[in-house]
């Protein structure tokens, strides 16, 4: 098995989550009490793709498109005096 632990490794910004991307988990990197960085990786079926090169950027990526989907989510929620319940779609 492939070591993921890197003691040198600059720290994650924050605690990203593990997230399903496609039929597949992301782990992302995260930091052990000893202060080693384990390196993020993907998983499906028992596979583990270390991703020791772009792991942050895959990350970085997944928090902006849940970035971009709650802020899609705030804009089609019902208004109070909206009685289409949702967005509304306008011509020119």
């Amino acid at each position: 098995m492939i070591s993921t632990c890197h003691p040198n490794a600059p720290s994650p910004p924050a605690r990203e989550p593990v997230t399903t991307v496609g039929g597949w988990l992301f782990v992302p990197d995260r930091r052990n009490p000893a202060g080693d960085v384990h390196t993020g990786y993907l998983a499906c079926n028992g596979r583990r793709v270390v991703l020791r090169h772009t792991s942050r950027l895959l990350a970085d990526f997944l928090r902006q498109i849940r970035q971009l989907e709650g802020e899609f989510t705030a804009r089609i929620e019902p208004q109070p005096n909206d009685r289409a319940g949702g967005a509304r779609c306008t011509t020119g």
